[in-house]
């Protein structure tokens, strides 16, 4: 991010179409003073339409934003931008999404364990009159875990709001052996394309 773009960015409302806290501290990290709105998206997309992952997860993050800016844009104080984003953890074909308790998480890492995966995090900036979808992927790898410290890790309560069963922010970062790409794909912002796409917007 450049001075530039900061400055345009704190004279305005910007809000992320998101309740998760890893979302948020990495867009104050970046310096920008965003708040949380979280979308209603019902997130019902036939994945049976799309032929690439890409695609499916850049429209997940783009109805979540427009959703939130439906909501807001007849306020008092109407969003100049709102950012959106969805992460999905796939290998091959299949998606594994937030597990829906421990032993669905259970299954995903066993699934997952000792195998290399694709992470892809989909992003929406929205303004008055722009809209900008991209995503990125980076390939991850958990190491040879064993379903005892698969179920240590499912007791730390961690994995169930996470796609894929697991957080490489968090305790889950002891499971991961390698990534091939950008962190921040993984965890579900990427920084360095995000602050590209942003200066592009607001450094005029």
């Amino acid at each position: 991010m450049i001075e530039p773009t900061l400055q345009a960015l704190s004279s305005i409302r910007v809000i992320l179409a998101s309740s998760s806290p890893r979302r948020l501290e990495i867009i104050k990290n970046l310096g920008i003073n965003a708040e949380c709105v979280p979308s209603t998206y019902d997130e019902n997309l036939d994945r049976s339409k799309y032929q690439n992952h890409g695609d499916y997860v850049k429209d997940l993050a783009t109805f979540k934003v427009q959703e939130v800016y439906n909501r807001l844009k007849n306020d008092t104080n109407p969003p100049s931008l709102i950012i959106g984003a969805d992460t999905i953890v796939t290998m091959g074909e299949t998606i594994y999404g937030k597990p829906k308790d421990n032993d669905h998480a259970l299954e995903m890492l066993s699934c997952l364990a000792n195998k290399e995966h694709v992470v892809f995090t989909g992003i929406c900036l929205k303004t008055p009159d722009q809209e900008i979808t991209f995503h990125q992927d980076a390939k991850v790898k958990i190491g040879d875990i064993t379903q005892e410290q698969i179920k240590a890790y499912i007791k730390t309560g961690e994995p169930l709001d996470k796609a894929g069963g697991y957080g490489i922010q968090g305790v889950g970062g002891c499971l991961i052996e390698k990534i091939d790409g950008d962190y921040y794909t993984v965890v579900g912002m990427p920084v360095y394309t995000l602050s590209k796409y942003l200066n592009n917007l607001f450094d005029k």
